[in-house]
């Protein structure tokens, strides 16, 4: 089994060397992000059509509840 850990460390440590040949300090720019909250809404226009319609079910995706 591959360790993922691992892959992922190596894909970073050789993205950090990359963006550091062209000036960009990785290290700094994640110290950075590490005190920006992010929020992601997945809205999909059919999870809340569902309820718009009266008898009609939700699509079998994202069920918005309220």
């Amino acid at each position: 089994m591959i360790d993922s850990e691992s892959s992922r460390t190596q894909a970073y440590n050789l993205a950090r060397e990359r963006y550091g040949e062209i000036g960009v300090d990785t290290e700094q720019g994640l110290e950075r992000l590490s005190n920006i909250s992010v929020s992601i809404q997945c809205w999909q226009g059919d999870d809340v059509g569902g309820f718009e319609v009266d008898r009609q079910s939700l699509s079998g995706a994202v069920a918005v509840t309220g």
